[in-house]
This record gives structure tokens, sequence and C-alpha cells, in this order.
């Protein structure tokens, strides 16, 4: 029985943790923007194909 009051309490103290590591983030703009990246990677794609068709040109 006593294990478990040791348990509750350590399981305390790492929700703690995590939840003052979540706030740290929110507080430093870590989920500011979720979309953007999500659209530059579509943009750079096709930045490179057309750099990559410029240079067959070339050749």
């Amino acid at each position: 029985m006593g294990v478990i009051i040791y348990l509750a309490i350590f399981m305390v103290f790492i929700g703690s943790f995590f939840l003052l590591i979540f706030l740290f983030a929110v507080k430093n703009g870590q989920f500011e923007d979720l979309e953007t990246p999500a659209h530059k990677i579509l943009l750079d794609d096709s930045i490179e194909n057309n750099s990559e068709k410029n240079k067959e040109d070339v050749k």
C-alpha cells in the first residue's frame, strides 16, 4: 500500500514537470504558427523542381 502512495507522489512531480515544459514552450511561441511550415514544404518542392529543369535546359 505504501508503494501506491510513493507512485502517486512521483506521478504528481512528473506531471508538474511536463506541465512546466509545456508552459515554457507556449510562452516562447513554440506553438504560434503551425500551418506555415506545412505550406513552405510544398513551395520548396516546386522551387527545387524549377531549378532542376533549368539545369537540364542549359546542358
